[in-house]
């Protein structure tokens, strides 16, 4: 009998590639079922880090294996109550953003994951959460596809447009433009640019704020919560809930 978890997606890029590797390895041991759950703006990161497809691995949409957004369920789906329920075993939240961390941290639940950790608190199911900006100082994230201006030689037409099959690329005043709410990380206009002027992956250094930092706090003191430091901390958790 494999046992069902819910996994809760947030807005936040950092730390999102490596929990779709854990949640996609601890799916193909055939022990674990994973619900879905993502906010309006988890379904966007989803999309425009190319995930999607991803996801639709980990939950392919079986009883208990679906994925459920808040654009179609609204924050407050009826399928979030199934953690007041305690159908599952635990409720994932990876990664949680700063919003949705402060959120959590003064009671509010007006998204659908933010809905699913109330509920999932109210059921006395286990929450583990695992915040991007949970340290004081800086933290290290990749930035997405972006047009570096002082490369760009304003092709006519610009080769990066055509290309482009999810009319993510648009031209504004003569300049080129990606819109990250269409991109989906396929990747094409890297190759397409003749002038390697679309640029991907780079990484920067964020400053984590002292409110953000007090949240994950408060958070740690919550009943019902954990908060993990990495996203491989699941890992552990799965094999834990496996054998209890």
């Amino acid at each position: 009998m494999s046992v069902p978890i819910a996994w809760g997606i947030t807005g936040a890029g950092h730390f999102l590639k490596e929990t779709f590797e854990i949640m996609h390895k601890v799916v193909k041991t055939n022990k674990v079922r994973v619900t879905t759950y993502l906010s309006s703006a988890g379904t966007r990161v989803v999309r425009t880090y190319g995930l999607w497809n991803q996801l639709e691995q980990i939950s392919n949409g079986n009883y208990l294996q679906e994925i459920l957004t808040e654009t179609e369920e609204g924050a407050g789906s009826p399928r979030a109550g199934r953690l007041l329920r305690g159908i599952y075993k635990a409720l994932i939240v990876s990664p949680a953003s700063g919003n949705t961390v402060a959120k959590v941290a003064y009671g509010i639940a007006d998204t659908l994951v933010t809905n699913a950790i109330a509920q999932a608190q109210k059921g006395i199911v286990p929450v583990f959460i695992v915040p991007t900006d949970q340290k004081a100082g800086f933290i290290e994230t990749t930035l997405l596809h972006r047009i570096e201006r002082s490369e760009c030689k304003l092709c006519e037409p610009c080769p990066i447009v055509a290309i482009c099959p999810h009319s993510a690329i648009q031209i504004r005043n003569g300049i080129p433009n990606i819109n990250l709410a269409l991109c989906q990380n396929c990747g094409l206009c890297i190759t397409a640019c003749p002038f390697s002027a679309v640029k991907y992956g780079e990484k920067i250094k964020l400053r984590v704020r002292a409110v953000d930092f007090e949240n994950v706090e408060k958070l740690k003191r919550m009943d019902g919560i954990t908060v993990l430091e990495q996203p491989k901390q699941i890992e552990d958790i799965i094999k834990k809930l496996l054998t209890a």
